[in-house]
């Protein structure tokens, strides 16, 4: 599954959900934030609600470029998370 950063599927504010209830190890930083935000298991959250979230755990403190677009930062982990099977898009 490859999770869209276009501005048509952003606007469609998708929902997304853990897929076991243990905590993985995954990499630190932007992407444990994502996950973290995300639980807990059995909770469904949509890319507005991570976008609040995240800000709220300093997400954009860990940016190198300010000018980067929380949302696709987001999108891009959620990616790489739904790759290794650890998170789904709620449909």
């Amino acid at each position: 599954m490859t999770i869209s950063q276009s501005q048509s599927y952003i606007a469609s504010n998708p929902r997304f959900a853990v897929t076991r209830q243990s905590r993985p190890k995954i990499q630190e930083g932007q992407q444990t934030i994502v996950y973290v935000c995300l639980e807990p298991f059995g909770s469904e959250h949509s890319l507005e609600n991570l976008v609040r979230d995240c800000i709220s755990r300093n997400y954009k403190a860990t940016y190198k470029d300010p000018e980067t677009d929380i949302r696709k930062s987001i999108l891009y982990h959620l990616n790489l998370l739904a790759e290794s099977k650890l998170i789904r898009e709620v449909v």
